[in-house]
């Protein structure tokens, strides 16, 4: 088995904004963040954690070109959950329990990566059933080697493999 890797959008891969069809806007990433997510999804599989619509994280998808396709975790960030220190948590967690629930969670650890993660991420972490590797990049630079490599070391170090 191998961990799940939630992934955010904003903050961590920072894609650029273009003009597409019909008004709609085109995501596409840097080839040094692509190669990280590429990276990336050779440790687990990915699991976006973004408010993007579906279809601007399947352009991404596109551009990945990844072996496995990665899920969608399912944001219903609450009024309430905007004053948290991680608004995203409580969405996360149920996604994560349902996919358990629903036998759909054949991952044994989980690796999440978002700029938003705060003191009540951490202690969710630390009272999870599997181990947790929680990577809070900069939002200014987002996703770099050093991210990769934690995970690696991470998954190599038996929590994920």
């Amino acid at each position: 088995m191998e961990p799940i890797i939630l992934l955010d959008v904003d903050g961590v891969l920072n894609p650029v904004m273009h003009p597409g069809e019909g008004g709609r806007p085109r995501l596409t990433l840097s080839g040094e963040k692509a190669a990280l997510v590429r990276r990336l999804a050779r440790c687990g599989r990915i699991a976006w954690v973004s408010t993007w619509p579906a279809d601007l994280t399947a352009g991404l998808e596109a551009q990945l070109e990844l072996a496995v396709e990665p899920l969608r975790v399912t944001l219903l960030v609450r009024a309430a959950d905007g004053d948290e220190p991680t608004p995203k948590l409580r969405s996360v967690a149920r996604w994560l329990a349902r996919m358990d629930d629903g036998g759909e969670a054949d991952w044994d650890a989980v690796v999440w990566i978002d700029d938003v993660l705060g003191p009540d991420a951490r202690a969710w972490a630390n009272n999870y059933s599997q181990p947790v590797l929680l990577e809070k990049p900069s939002p200014d630079t987002g996703l770099t080697e050093v991210h990769i490599v934690a995970v690696e070391v991470f998954v190599d170090g038996g929590a994920g493999g």
